[in-house]
This record gives C-alpha cells, structure tokens and sequence, in this order.
C-alpha cells in the first residue's frame, strides 16, 4: 500500500498522461493536507524527555540551544522550549524562593535533566532546509512517534534541536504558563490554579476558561480540595489530621515559557508519639496540565502498627454535581472498612461514577495506572495516579469515592475542620489504604488535565501518553 506521499510522486511521473498542472494540482493537495494535519501539532498534552533518552543532543551548555518546527516546505519556525536542571539529589535547580538550588547546577545539559516542550509545536517530518537566521553548527531531528496510532492527528511528527556556538536567534516570546507568586496562581489559556497560602498542599480555587472567549473568561470547576489523614493505631490511639493540621513551605520555584515548577514540602508531626509524617514534592505547571511527584515519608509500618481504617485521602469540591459528568474510571470504589466515621458510600461497582471500566482489583490489570476521566459541558479533566514499584508490588491500589452532590450542598461541611469522607466538603475523591504502606520513603505519581473543551479523543491522549516513542539522530 501506497503512502499519500507516494502516491502523489507516482502521479507526478505520469505527466504526459495528465500534464504539469495536474502534477502541481496534486503536490499543493499534499502541501496542504500537510498544513491542516500539523496546525494544532500532534496532540495537545506536554512532552517531557529525560537527557537519557537523547543522549546525541547532550553534553553543551543550556544557552547555546534552539528548538523548531518545519513546515511542509521545510521553513524552520522556532518554538517555545525548556530546558529543567536537575542535580545530584535529584532535585530541579530552582532560581526563585527561600531555599533556591541554582547553584547546584552546571549550565549543560545532561542525562538526567529534562527537555519539554507542548505537543501542539511538533511539526511534520521534513528536514529544514529554510532557517530564521543562519544554521546552527549541529542539527539533531526528534522524531515523536505513537506505534499504536493518535487519535487526535498524525501518528509521528518532528522537532529539530539545534545547537549553536555563537550567534544564536532569540528565543520564542510565547509563554504557556505564567506563575504569580504574589496571589499563588498559576495562570495559563486553558485554566487558573490558585493555591491556599495556608497550606501549600491544597488548592483554593481551579477554573478553566470559556472556549472560544476573548478576552478570556473563566469559570470555576473547583471550589477547594481536601487533604485528610487517619492513624488508628493498633493497641494505642487514632490520629486524624488535615490539610490545616499539616504545616507547609513554598520553598522554590521557577518559571519557564512551558513549565513553572513549584517545590513544596509539608510536614506532620505525632505529638503523642514524636513522630513525624513528612512528603516533598516539586509541582508542575503546563498549559492544560498539573504533574505531582510527592515522596511521602513514613515513620510506621502501616502492615504491622494500623488497624483496618486508616488511610488518607486527597478530595476534591467539584463546582457541579458529579453526575452532571460523564465520569470513567478504572478503580475500585471506595468503602469505608465498616468504621465509626463514615459509612458504605457505594453500593456497588455498577453505580460507580456511571461506569466502571475493567475490574481493578489486581495492579498488574491496570499497569500501576489508575485514573479517573470527568467530560461536562465544555470541559474535560483527566486525573491519573502511579504509585511507585514497591507500592504496586505489595498491592497499594486507590479506591474512588463520589456524592451525587454539588459543592454549594457541601458548604455546611467546613473544609478546616479534620472530617472524613462522607463529612468533608468533598464530591470526588481518592482514598489510600495506609495498613498497606510500609515504613520509608514512597514515592507516588499525579497527574492532572485540564482542557475547556469536551473532547473525548483528547482524554484519549492523556490515557496513552506513555505510548509515544522518542528517536533522535543527527542531520
């Protein structure tokens, strides 16, 4: 079977048949069918690639790199990207805050940092023959590539990475993501997170703006998040915190033309024990995307020192009802192990959030990927979670809880207050089993996506994103 492109060559060759107009008829047919599949890129989420998985483009300094696009033509238009340091304790270089790392970095680009750009940038694959100023001394193609197809456009597409010893062009004015540290938010064209300044590990408010609206306008799809932990400890007391028992620190920050990446770490401390719950995590912010790598350290073997009961839960205040959602998950529903704080909230898996995709009982059915996709009206929010491998391994799984409630018939629930599902200001939420949890640190993967469109092949994407493959070589 023919390519398109093929297809057109073998068309061309028959110019006595059909003459040179056809032939030109046919090549503009290709050079805009080109255009149309690559205007919005390849799809719409972030790429993040680690220095590891290009080892061709490393080892120069940060500052002597430019990144573009190609046209069909083969016209090379520079685009946004970002380079992300990050150190020997695995920690980014942060220039911003109380506890800045900048000086832990060296200026070039190594194996373990991380070069990100938005997948709406990626061009076709055509090599640039055309550039804005001179060409750079080194040209790397990347190709990005999906083996199992896209559902939002074409399955492969290209960056080029170039280098440059002097003379470099000035880098893309367009910014996706703007941090202000003053009001906590972070702002961008498809939402607006603003943090809760009294405790950095919740969100005071979550909008996502009107489609098509200009100036922009937003409307708010959460009202707040919850954090609550629970401690029933076996022969000893129950402990119960939230997210305003827990003490927080912004302590670094930065913000880039694609990513503004916030670290937070909060702290917990069991006076009656003298032990203390500890969890850092560096936040980052896309144009349409949230990713939260929290290491959580535990001072208790949660198998052998908490009675059925005990876990943690993060929730959320969804602005509408949740079934005003159509709402897909492949977890287990939630139910409370038959304690005195909260009741059976979901009967079964039929009723939960309207479908249940798969049974999730086992991590090897889910890969150690568990999600929740919501589509409403015009927006579409994709929540995924990844415990880490020895998580996975002893059988961690989070369950899901929902009331058919919208916030304003929550707000007699107050959200300062240490209260439990089915007390909480909360409509949807996520709960971890921590007698499954051993002492040390865990780490523990989430994801969030905000779009203001309802877009189910988007959500598509966002379920798939560890599908596409990254190549590099050098031209």
């Amino acid at each position: 079977m023919f390519s398109r492109a093929t297809s057109v060559t073998l068309r061309c060759t028959k110019i006595h048949q059909r003459g040179l107009f056809a032939c030109l008829v046919a090549l503009m047919s290709l050079f805009f069918d080109c255009n149309s599949l690559f205007a919005q890129g390849i799809h719409t989420a972030p790429i993040v690639i680690t220095g590891k998985q290009i080892s061709q483009v490393l080892r120069y300094p940060l500052g002597s790199y430019r990144v573009f696009r190609s046209s069909p033509t083969g016209k090379a238009e520079i685009i946004p990207f970002q380079i992300d340091e990050i150190n020997e304790d695995t920690d980014y270089v942060l220039d911003q805050g109380t506890r800045v790392t900048a000086d832990t970095g060296n200026g070039i680009f190594d194996s373990q940092d991380e070069l990100s750009f938005m997948g709406d940038d990626v061009g076709p694959l055509v090599e640039p023959v055309q550039w804005p100023t001179t060409r750079p001394q080194i040209v790397f193609e990347l190709r990005v590539r999906n083996p199992n197809g896209n559902p939002m456009g074409p399955p492969a597409g290209a960056v080029y990475i170039g280098v440059f010893f002097g003379n470099a062009p000035a880098l893309s004015a367009k910014k996706y993501v703007v941090f202000d540290r003053k009001e906590a938010l972070v702002h961008t064209t498809r939402y607006r997170y603003q943090f809760d300044q009294k405790n950095w590990l919740v969100a005071r408010k979550v909008e996502v703006a009107k489609n098509n609206k200009q100036p922009a306008e937003f409307e708010p799809v959460l009202d707040t998040t919850t954090f609550y932990l629970k401690g029933d400890l076996k022969y000893f007391i129950t402990v119960e915190a939230n997210h305003r028992s827990i003490e927080s620190e912004l302590e670094a920050w930065k913000s880039g033309p694609i990513r503004s990446i916030v670290r937070v770490s909060f702290f917990y401390k069991i006076l009656k024990l003298k032990l203390e719950l500890g969890m850092y995590t560096e936040i980052s912010f896309f144009s349409n995307a949230m990713n939260l790598p929290a290491m959580l350290s535990s001072p208790l073997d949660g198998r052998s020192s908490l009675n059925p009961g005990s876990g943690m839960y993060y929730g959320l205040a969804l602005r509408d009802n949740p079934k005003d959602y159509q709402i897909e998950t492949n977890m287990e529903p939630y139910e409370s192990s038959g304690d005195s704080t909260g009741s059976k909230i979901l009967e079964s898996g039929k009723d939960l959030l309207g479908k249940i995709i798969g049974k999730a009982t086992k991590t090897e059915e889910t890969k150690g990927l568990y999600w929740v996709s919501m589509q409403g009206r015009d927006r579409s929010i994709f929540v995924e979670i990844t415990p880490s491998p020895d998580l996975r391994k002893i059988g961690l799984a989070p369950t899901i809880y929902r009331d058919d409630k919208a916030s304003s018939e929550l707000k007699s629930r107050d959200n300062d207050k240490v209260l439990p599902l089915g007390k909480s200001p909360v409509n949807l939420g996520i709960w971890f089993d921590a007698t499954k949890i051993p002492s040390g640190e865990h780490m523990m993967g989430f994801r969030m996506f905000f779009e203001n469109v309802m877009a189910p092949e988007r959500l598509a994407v966002f379920k798939g994103l560890n599908e596409w493959k990254y190549e590099v070589r050098r031209i």
